[in-house]
């Protein structure tokens, strides 16, 4: 099972849904946010629009190539500046989700997590701090991210705790980069974003296990596919 994470223009978001339906993808969560990069880094992950549609789903392992090949078959994201599909592995869901994907769990073993060779680096910020996290990312040599709008839900208790003032509303930024870029744009954002500046943010990583959408990757599926 992987959860596989969309982002593309705005306007496809009709046909995103539509596609997620018609492959029979019960679990599908649709969100809008905004794309990060400069012009001239539409190459990497499809982001010069403003505007993006982000889709979150669950999938069975044997259909992640296949709905690459849709994606890429009715969106052309093998061309710069379409947006990106990638999935990331997962280590547990609820028996629900496996009963509506009509598989049985198999976590265990599937993924080892030192072969991604890329990485999903997820900072969450206060609102406002987008801009902060951007410029350190693409000062560490990320090419570009997508923004979410968030609410933070630690309550009175946690500011009480950490002693700082904490802000509900949040910006939580996805930025995809290579394996070995990872540490230094964490450490960048955190320098600049981290929980001791007035962003009061936080980052982490998670691997990614294939990705489609990626620059300078032509050919079929399997070849253009991590």
């Amino acid at each position: 099972m992987k959860a596989m994470i969309l982002i593309a223009d705005y306007s496809c978001g009709q046909l995103v849904h539509n596609i997620l339906q018609q492959e029979n993808v019960p679990c599908r969560f649709l969100t809008h946010g905004n794309g990060s990069a400069d012009s001239e880094m539409l190459e990497y992950l499809g982001l010069g629009e403003n505007k993006k549609i982000t889709a979150f789903s669950f999938v069975a392992d044997n259909k992640v190539m296949h709905l690459y090949e849709v994606f890429n078959n009715k969106l052309s994201l093998s061309e710069a500046g379409r947006g990106i599909a990638f999935t990331i592995p997962i280590t547990g869901a609820s028996g629900t989700t496996f009963a509506l994907n009509g598989t049985k769990p198999e976590l265990e073993g599937k993924t080892e997590m030192s072969e991604a060779k890329y990485e999903l680096i997820i900072t969450i910020v206060n609102r406002g701090g987008f801009e902060a996290v951007k410029e350190a990312a693409k000062a560490a040599g990320a090419r570009g991210g997508t923004l979410l709008h968030g609410l933070g839900l630690g309550g009175e208790e946690a500011a009480k705790f950490l002693g700082i003032s904490i802000q509900p509303e949040k910006d939580v930024v996805f930025i995809v980069v290579g394996k070995d870029d990872r540490e230094q744009v964490m450490q960048n954002i955190m320098e600049t974003a981290g929980i001791l500046t007035e962003n009061r943010g936080i980052c982490f990583s998670l691997p990614v296990d294939s990705a489609l959408g990626l620059a300078g990757k032509t050919g079929s599926i399997e070849d253009m596919v991590k």
